[in-house]
């Protein structure tokens, strides 16, 4: 899959066709999506502006219009996106579309999964190391509140995430250095022991005082912390969200009645 950068004076064209107002982006950018369900607006964030401008093009295009929210999990993500889900195909498992490309990852220290964060879809770090995301997935975080106890153990599971994203990291660099090895094995053990190295170095990572607050109040989904990219917030409509997490779904977790995406707007 070919990665994909969004031009700045590209949105501008799309949108200078439109009789609405001209989109400014030096000004903070809203999203409505409108679903059978409601609508969610959300906020998209500036300093991930690969991903805030694929999304405004993708609205801008209407390319939303007619998908579905085809992977729903209470008490952790609303997630919608894959161009082949408009089949709208009875009991298929949809979410291998991406449009054909990737985004490039932002992902920023100071942000993190808290209820309503907007964030990408991309295959396991294993066939991803770079944490590139797909082209046209998004989902919404639903998550749930938790406690300390809950969050120690989220603690450990962000580090074993982290370590495992390290090991296939390490993994791909000594691939590249040693073209010439054909011991799978030795270059494995060489990965390793440099994920034993960084965490020696580095320590484990462990969730900041202010952000286990939120967690225990607000709620989210701390696990992903660190291996997503956040590219905006829900400022309106969370309720709408929360109702999509309660749907009954099978068992690839497919909404048994399809949640539509009917359009989106972009606006100021």
């Amino acid at each position: 899959m070919k990665q994909f950068i969004v031009a700045t004076f590209a949105i501008l064209l799309l949108f200078s066709g439109c009789k609405e107002k001209p989109l400014d982006l030096t000004k903070p950018v809203y999203v409505t999506i409108s679903t059978t369900m409601g609508d969610v607006t959300v906020l998209l964030y500036e300093d991930t502006p690969l991903h805030r401008d694929n999304f405004i093009k993708l609205c801008l295009a209407n390319e939303y219009e007619g998908m579905i929210f085809h992977r729903v999990i209470k008490d952790f993500v609303v997630q919608g996106g894959d161009p082949s889900s408009k089949e709208k195909t009875p009991g298929k498992l949809y979410g291998d579309g991406d449009g054909g490309y990737t985004v490039p990852a932002e992902i920023r220290p100071h942000y993190f999964n808290k209820r309503g964060a907007l964030i990408d879809a991309k295959i396991a770090d294993s066939e991803n190391p770079e944490r590139a995301s797909a082209g046209t997935q998004f989902c919404f975080v639903q998550g749930k509140v938790l406690t300390d106890e809950e969050l120690d153990q989220k603690e450990i599971r962000i580090n074993d995430i982290h370590r495992n994203w390290l090991y296939y990291k390490f993994l791909e660099q000594v691939t590249k250095e040693n073209t010439n090895d054909t011991l799978q094995t030795g270059l494995s053990d060489m990965a390793s022991l440099m994920v034993a190295d960084a965490f020696a170095e580095e320590g484990p990572i462990t969730i900041p005082a202010d952000r286990r607050e939120i967690y225990k109040t607000i709620g989210g989904v701390p696990h992903l912390d660190g291996s997503v990219t956040i590219f905006g917030e829900v400022t309106k409509g969370f309720d709408i969200v929360e109702k999509m997490s309660l749907v009954k779904t099978d068992k690839n977790d497919r909404p048994l009645t399809d949640l539509i995406i009917k359009s989106t707007k972009v606006f100021n």
